[in-house]
């Protein structure tokens, strides 16, 4: 029987960090070192061309396992995240044909639009007939999203249902839906009650252990144009600002904390975001501990991801499935709760059948066929991406401490500062996309003139060319 702790290597020396820069000088010819192989990301930071062991010497967050604090690991001890889809729902009893439709099919959590400012607790109990709440998630948005929660409530406390017998999600966030996107959380009467409406809900299903009534949107960051660190930094603080509000108004922390659901794009920056997944539940943790909760799971971050729309292409959509495959592979290996891949066709239509399919397919087969659930945090480790973790989480607290000096989210909106900093971060990538535009109209030009090539000079215009003009049209139009 072969040894388990033979090293397989050890007949080899060991090469130094010295050794390998002195090849790496040697082959570069007297090219510059810096601007040839170090990467000057606009995350704040810059990334080397290799990592070595030694790297992670002086990284605190190393010892921890998964379902351990910081959470850096994950939160649990397993990575089966849930497949999520969204209906829009216009007819109670149509949607829920979908619903059971869509169980059938690998689909384990459910988003539900209301497109109904009067949709009622008859509606809500045809809506969701012999759907199990035990065993489905539900994931409430659109029109009359804290009523449609008042009914939920409503609904198991007349079933008597018991505390771990529902799984449901609202995506009620004042801060970043109302301010940020609109410019202000007071209602049509001119008033401001969003916290205490968030509180008063919190209240009302205390019972229930898997409601969560506060969303923290923020994917609506990068969507928008921000870095990663900016998208990270800014869901932290809007993250914060609730838990500081809802304290404040007697929720206790820890149900404060529990009632919290993150939800965070994931672009095609395929290292990138792993590692901001890992940062975010690091941070989020830390955040929490500093209110002394009774118990360490109060500062666990629920995280939704969906893949993104900043880099939806609407001339060569199916490269859009390319995209979300990468996308999901990030968010699945990062550990997140649950996971909506975006239809490679929503920028442009309301998504068909078959584009919904493919959404559901590839979690399906991230799943069942490269068995991504059966790993917990397989990135754990790498000299790589836990320098990339540490990189983000510290360029990530920075700007979240900048924030908190400013007195908090709101009135760090409220002074332009978060506003400022996407729209620099926008116009930067706008401009990226700007010189590939010219570099790939430049190579149409040339391929289009030469005789010497067919099939594959075409390959190569329409790999520039949907690359270019997706990046330029979401960044006109978002």
């Amino acid at each position: 029987m072969a040894n388990k702790e033979q090293k397989l290597f050890a007949e080899f020396p060991p090469v130094t960090t010295e050794r390998w820069e002195e090849a790496i000088k040697a082959d570069l010819k007297g090219a510059d070192y810096e601007k040839k192989l170090v990467w000057k990301t606009a995350e704040g930071f810059n990334v080397r061309p290799y990592y070595r062991a030694e790297n992670l010497e002086g990284l605190r967050f190393l010892g921890s396992q998964c379902g351990e604090f910081p959470y850096v690991r994950g939160t649990k001890k397993n990575n089966d995240w849930l497949i999520l889809q969204t209906i829009e729902v216009e007819c109670p009893r149509e949607a829920n044909a979908r619903i059971h439709a869509l169980l059938t099919k690998g689909v384990e959590s459910i988003g539900l639009v209301i497109g109904n400012k009067e949709f009622s607790a008859d509606d809500l109990d045809t809506l969701l007939g012999g759907v199990s709440l035990r065993n489905t998630e539900l994931t409430f948005s659109g029109c009359a999203t804290k009523k449609v929660a008042r009914l939920f409530i409503e609904k198991l406390d007349r079933e008597n249902a018991g505390s771990d017998d529902a799984r449901a999600n609202f995506v009620l966030d004042p801060i970043v839906k109302k301010l940020t996107l609109k410019g202000t959380m007071a209602c049509k009467s001119g008033q401001c009650k969003g916290f205490e409406n968030l509180a008063s809900l919190i209240g009302a299903g205390a019972k229930y252990k898997k409601l969560r009534t506060v969303a923290v949107s923020g994917e609506t960051f990068h969507n928008s144009g921000s870095t990663i660190v900016q998208e990270l930094a800014f869901t932290l603080a809007a993250g914060h600002e609730y838990l500081v509000r809802l304290t404040e108004l007697g929720v206790p922390v820890e149900k404060a904390a529990r009632s919290i659901r993150f939800s965070m794009a994931v672009s095609s920056n395929y290292f990138m975001e792993i590692a901001k997944f890992r940062a975010a539940r690091m941070l989020w943790a830390n955040i929490v501990k500093e209110y002394n909760p009774a118990k360490n799971c109060a500062c666990k971050m629920m995280i939704h991801a969906r893949t993104a729309d900043w880099n939806q292409t609407v001339y060569d959509p199916y490269v859009n499935m390319l995209r979300g495959t990468t996308e999901a592979m990030s968010a699945a290996i990062a550990g997140v709760h649950s996971l909506e891949v975006t239809p490679f066709d929503a920028a442009f239509e309301d998504p068909t059948e078959f584009s919904k399919r493919i959404a559901r397919n590839v979690e399906l087969l991230l799943k069942s066929e490269s068995h991504f659930d059966q790993v917990v945090d397989p990135a754990g480790g790498s000299y790589y991406i836990e320098n990339l973790t540490q990189s983000i989480a510290a360029e990530a607290w920075k700007l979240f401490l900048e924030i908190e000096e400013k007195g908090g989210y709101t009135a760090a909106y409220k002074a332009g500062f978060i506003k400022e900093r996407i729209a620099a971060s926008a116009a930067a990538k706008s401009f990226s996309v700007s010189l590939l535009w010219i570099f790939s109209s430049s190579m149409s030009f040339w391929f289009s003139s030469s005789s010497a090539c067919n099939s594959s000079c075409f390959f190569s215009r329409s790999f520039f060319w949907s690359a270019s003009s997706s990046f330029s049209l979401l960044s006109s139009s978002r």
